[in-house]
């Protein structure tokens, strides 16, 4: 099991820009966050997993937004990092999202999981 706190991602809503002769890129606030919350990750060396994990998320209750709003950019940095293999479906098995009045950010526990 591994267990990593990360600060608070930004909805889905505020991950992307459309720029004019751009196209679609990173918002300034996510890019921020992928900054952040990666140097938290290389601080927190946590062991690279392979095969199917469950990942439990539990954000900070505070603001507003949906809460599946916020799942994105934690799985995105988790695979970047090489964490998990990826985010596909036969790798995330499970994905529980909850509020905490106790957690500030985000805590991501992630576990191992049989077929």
């Amino acid at each position: 099991m591994i267990r990593i706190n990360l600060p608070k991602p930004p909805s889905v809503n505020n991950l992307h820009l459309n720029v004019r002769g751009r196209g679609r890129v990173k918002s300034p606030k996510y890019r921020a966050w992928i900054e952040q919350a990666g140097y938290e990750l290389v601080v927190a060396r946590p062991a690279k997993l392979q095969g199917p994990v469950a990942i439990d998320c539990q954000f900070e209750d505070k603001g507003s937004g949906d809460i599946d709003n916020f799942s994105k950019a934690v799985l995105d940095l988790l695979v970047r990092h090489q964490v998990i293999e990826d985010d596909r479906r036969s790798i995330v098995r499970r994905l529980n999202l909850s509020w905490s009045p106790l957690i500030t950010g985000c805590q991501v526990t992630i576990t191992p999981e049989g077929v």
